[in-house]
């Protein structure tokens, strides 16, 4: 009896003396305030890929449920005075399957956003981390899926090459060991710019194996007036070896894209979204790929009236324009593709809502191109379909 006396007298003191200090900190630099949120997004999916050009190739109709990009996240922010305000950012994959049968990853996916920054009234926010440069920022402006994410994502034709690189692009991912700044607005106009470091630079290698220097860069405007937003996004990611899987230097990943969204009178909301895309690699010899551009273009509309939501997109993905390095024909030709979404929604309240979609990409007789989420590893000439319905719970 006297050691629980003497531990609870222990653990009052050990309460009383954190909310001092608590107390101390709040003083000092203002209270901390602190926001946890998540989602958990499933579905319920059958998928197939048909009329290969190989029909031993094709794949068969099958069931599935897919996580879709589920997340939980914790953010932080306290008032340092002088109009700083310092913040922080961990948020995480949630996996909600099994993904394919790797039961070993636990629940917690991946890392999405993670950083720490101070953010400077009316001028913008410094951030360190890890983060969504501006070509994926810019990437959903087309799409009017809940998370960017699923097979009902539009994005597909943005962001794809047609499988005719050795290591699919990277522009949809995420920069690591970055510095950024993304800017306040100023007469509906902000620019955000973030450089990811090239931590991965190599010694001084050898005549067959350059050294590396991965250092990448991205840039983005937005300018928004009424119901009117418009955005660009430049994006340059170095020595990535994208294009023939090589870990050579001079290979250079750029990517130009440009968003559009327009809000009608009724509500209804109208999308655009053009990407243009150039890989290079200027060591490559032989038969490997000196270079490849492609381009696509996404246009969609989405439409609420109660609890309903409506929203669709068609984009088409063109054929690729390549070279090889001993200066040999490369033919592009046929490798395009076309991809079709269309969704509906019923939510039941801010926090859950129901969905379900169909979507198709329908490639060309050499193409290779795959939904930009989810995808079901395409073979040549494919077209690969969707059905699916899920629930979405946010918080």
């Amino acid at each position: 009896m006297k050691k629980m006396v003497i531990s609870g007298i222990a653990l009052a003191v050990s309460m009383v003396c954190m909310s001092a200090a608590y107390a101390e900190s709040a003083v000092a630099a203002g209270p901390v305030r602190l926001a946890i949120s998540g989602v958990g997004d499933a579905q319920f999916e059958y998928v197939d890929a048909v009329d290969a050009a190989v029909p031993a190739q094709d794949k068969p109709g099958r069931f599935r449920v897919s996580n879709v990009s589920s997340e939980l996240a914790f953010r932080a922010s306290v008032d340092l005075g002088d109009g700083m305000t310092g913040l922080v950012n961990y948020t995480t994959g949630i996996s909600v399957d099994n993904a394919n049968a790797n039961t070993s990853g636990g629940m917690f996916g991946s890392a999405k956003d993670v950083y720490v920054g101070i953010a400077f009234a009316n001028v913008g926010t410094v951030k360190l981390g890890r983060m969504t440069a501006a070509a994926r920022w810019n990437s959903g402006t087309a799409d009017f899926s809940p998370m960017g994410a699923g097979l009902q994502d539009d994005q597909g034709m943005l962001s794809g090459a047609s499988g005719q690189s050795a290591v699919g692009p990277q522009f949809n991912v995420r920069f690591d060991n970055t510095l950024a700044f993304e800017s306040a607005s100023f007469g509906g106009l902000s620019a955000r710019v973030y450089y990811s470091t090239n931590e991965g630079k190599s010694a001084t290698g050898t005549a067959n194996s350059p050294h590396l220097n991965d250092g990448s860069f991205s840039l983005g405007l937005q300018y928004v007036h009424g119901p009117l937003e418009l955005r660009v996004s430049g994006e340059q990611r170095n020595d990535k070896g994208t294009l023939n899987g090589t870990t050579d230097h001079n290979t250079r990943d750029r990517d130009f894209r440009f968003g559009m969204r327009y809000t009608l009178p009724d509500g209804t909301v109208l999308g655009l979204g053009h990407d243009r895309m150039r890989l290079s690699d200027a060591d490559a010899t032989g038969t490997a790929k000196s270079l490849l551009t492609k381009h696509g273009t996404v246009i969609s509309a989405r439409h609420a009236f109660g609890k309903h939501v409506l929203y669709g997109g068609v984009g088409v993905g063109s054929d690729v324009r390549c070279e090889y390095g001993n200066g040999s024909a490369c033919n592009g030709n046929d490798t395009g593709a076309r991809n079709a979404v269309i969704a509906y929604q019923y939510v039941f309240n801010k926090q859950m809502m129901f969905e379900t979609f169909a979507a198709i990409v329908k490639n060309e007789a050499r193409g290779r191109y795959d939904f930009d989420s989810g995808g079901v590893g395409v073979p040549t000439g494919a077209q690969s379909r969707a059905i699916g319905a899920g629930l979405r719970y946010a918080f």
